[in-house]
């Protein structure tokens, strides 16, 4: 197993882990856009960024790129990707289209841009669950070599966001059964369902993950919570850690 979970602390489902454990070993593989190399370095980059002095220090300022340097921690990823898997992790409410259009000069693809950020989505999820249950976190497995797939889906364009994102209504294959699970969940399909479908296989990774994890089918069980009451924590802890959206 990849993705360890000690759950001597609380209960917890097979089925999370086990898809956790499947995420975690793809770190190590050849992605859509990134190498099984590059993968595993930019996870090591996310957790990196929590300790990290320039973050800290461009938190503190009143603008993220008022300070300069350079970040810690040897990545062996170039120093725009560098900087941009730390953005991401430790700052991401003050990311700008500037910033974005920054990284596509320094010859950063949206496409690799959507792979780095469902990456760190993944990890953010399994690291956070660790935390939670006082686990220590799961070692990233080796790199496999071999090429990245290069697959982009059909019908991906630039709309709402800054990256393409296919539109409900050209969705095909595997972008179109999640968007088929998250409407049958929320009644529409969400822009942060679109927010990854530029690489499908993150799109899916992610939710696999994200929807166990936040998963309220049916009544509560004895002594569970309502989903208002889930609603109400969770609201709670995301003014708490500060989160943008």
């Amino acid at each position: 197993m990849t993705y360890r979970l000690d759950s001597r602390v609380l209960p917890t489902s097979e089925s999370l882990v086990a898809t956790l454990d499947e995420e975690w070993a793809r770190f190590g593989r050849p992605g859509t856009w990134w190498s099984g190399s590059e993968r595993v370095a930019i996870a090591s980059a996310a957790r990196t960024s929590r300790s990290c002095r320039l973050c800290a220090e461009r938190q503190g300022g009143l603008s993220p790129t008022a300070l300069g340097g350079e970040h810690s921690g040897d990545e062996r990823l170039p120093s725009p990707v560098v900087d941009a898997v730390h953005r991401i992790a430790t700052d991401p409410g003050r990311l700008s289209k500037g910033w974005y259009e920054t990284l596509l000069a320094a010859e950063v693809t949206p496409k690799q841009v959507v792979e780095l950020t469902g990456i760190l989505g993944i990890l953010t999820i399994g690291d956070t669950l660790a935390r939670a249950y006082d686990s220590p976190p799961s070692e990233l497995p080796a790199s496999v070599r071999g090429d990245p797939t290069r697959l982009r889906p059909e019908g991906a364009v630039v709309d709402e966001a800054w990256v393409p994102m296919v539109p409900d209504d050209r969705a095909e294959g595997a972008v179109a059964l999640m968007y088929e699970r998250v409407r049958r969940g929320a009644g529409f399909v969400f822009n942060v369902a679109r927010a990854l479908t530029l690489v499908p296989r993150e799109l899916a990774g992610f939710f696999g993950i994200f929807l166990q994890s936040y998963a309220t089918p049916g009544p509560p069980p004895p002594g569970g919570l309502e989903r208002p009451q889930m609603e109400l924590l969770a609201a709670t802890t995301s003014s708490i850690n500060d989160c943008f959206y």
